[in-house]
């Protein structure tokens, strides 16, 4: 700090020097919606890469446990942005073509953009007819960007969510892989859901149908798994040509009805920051 100008301060409490209009806040958009809406009460911004808007569900529901709020809105927003772009091609992880989940030709993921919100409600005095059962988080402490080939922090997550919610694996219904399309993702993840679930569960990714919206992938997910839940419907891994025969997982190739009461999202971060919920119909 003796390096910057030392020139007083503005009336937000900040340095002079400090460009606050051009300069990334993270906390910027949590602040917009807190303000949009007229809430003051306790506002916070979470930023784990891809899990982000998994993961403040489970703040959320922490933070009604402890008694801070009654209900709580969460949510997540990522937009098309050069710095991302460059980013994961630099990596080689971006795809030239379209995202292939679980092909075996698959090249990397391909970006999207959305945003998405819920409101979260204590049971009592829940309207809604479907809510999170359960939740579960790890971290893989092995990558800076990779994850853990054998899928064991993606698997601790999975078993936390399912111990939380007091369910056996048998009850899950879909899960909707985190699925990114590249090389080692699908892998790895393939490796924690069949330890967890075995080979019979059935799973997809739907990165295939919206691109890959980082920040916001949590809750667009979480949101296409309820409607899995309301229509009935399990979705294809859209855009797989060729499944990989290495992957154990029962990947579903057609797009199929059946009845779905309880679905598992995985949300899996940069480097290992995982999340998974498990959302179903009011109990």
């Amino acid at each position: 700090s003796s390096m910057l100008p030392h020139s007083g301060h503005s009336p937000s409490g900040l340095p002079d020097w400090f460009d606050y209009r051009h300069t990334q806040n993270i906390f910027s958009t949590a602040d917009f919606v807190a303000q949009a809406l007229g809430l003051d009460g306790h506002v916070v911004a979470i930023s784990t890469a891809c899990s982000s808007s998994a993961k403040v569900f489970a703040a959320a529901y922490r933070a009604m446990q402890t008694g801070l709020c009654d209900a709580a809105i969460v949510g997540g927003v990522d937009s098309l942005c050069l710095t991302t772009l460059y980013g994961f091609n630099s990596l080689q992880l971006l795809s030239n073509e379209v995202c292939k989940p679980a092909d075996v030709a698959r090249k990397g993921i391909s970006i999207g953009e959305a945003a998405g919100f819920a409101i979260l409600e204590r049971p009592e005095a829940a309207a809604s007819a479907y809510g999170l059962l359960g939740y579960g988080e790890s971290s893989d402490a092995h990558h800076m960007s990779s994850p853990d080939p054998d899928g064991r922090g993606a698997a601790a997550a999975m078993r936390a969510a399912l111990d939380r919610a007091a369910l056996p694996a048998a009850t899950i219904d879909y899960i909707n892989l985190h699925g990114t399309g590249t090389q080692a993702n699908d892998a790895a993840e393939d490796r924690g859901v069949v330890s967890e679930f075995g080979t019979a569960t059935p799973c997809s990714s739907t990165k295939g149908w919206t691109g890959h919206t980082l920040g916001a992938a949590g809750i667009v997910e979480a949101a296409l798994s309820l409607l899995c839940i309301e229509t009935g419907l399990l979705p294809r891994s859209l855009q797989t040509q060729t499944r990989d025969a290495a992957l154990q997982a029962n990947i579903l190739m057609e797009t199929r009805r059946a009845a779905v009461n309880v679905v598992m999202s995985n949300s899996f971060g940069f480097g290992g920051s995982n999340c998974s919920l498990i959302l179903g119909r009011a109990q």
